[in-house]
């Protein structure tokens, strides 16, 4: 294999942004922001409501482990989605660092969803996944 081709192959390529912007989101529908079935790595989520508060859940699902976590979310702030280290849970946070918290999330199929579990209002639901592929 030629060196071009070996270290393309092992290498991660940045991809556009993966983005929602999903006018009047119903309540506990799951809207899909990333659904990779080539190796993939996230190096950061954030999810948004405007209009009103809600409470968000963001659920990633890395070669079939599930990963969730929820915030109450205040209108028109973002929200950084971080790895909880020693768990299989998210941190759902208004930080866009958390000390010991960042690190990228990778795996052979990766699946990024969001939803509203609260019906507070009809304000767009916004999400944004920065990633890679191979």
């Amino acid at each position: 294999m030629s060196l071009d081709r070996e270290t393309k192959r092992l290498t991660f390529e940045d991809q556009p942004d993966a983005t929602l912007s999903q006018v009047n989101p119903v309540q506990n529908q799951w809207y899909t922001i990333l659904d990779s079935k080539k190796e993939c790595k996230v190096y950061a989520i954030t999810v948004l409501v405007w209009t009103t508060g809600e409470t968000l859940e963001v659920r990633v699902i890395i070669d079939g482990k599930v990963l969730m976590g929820s915030v109450n979310a205040s209108a028109t702030t973002y929200y950084y989605v971080h790895h909880q280290l020693y768990g299989s849970a998210l941190i759902v946070d208004g930080n866009i660092f958390l000390l010991g918290h960042y690190s990228p999330l990778e795996g052979r199929e990766v699946k990024v969803e969001v939803r509203k579990t609260t019906a507070a209002g009809s304000g767009t639901l916004d999400a944004r996944v920065v990633y890679a592929k191979r």
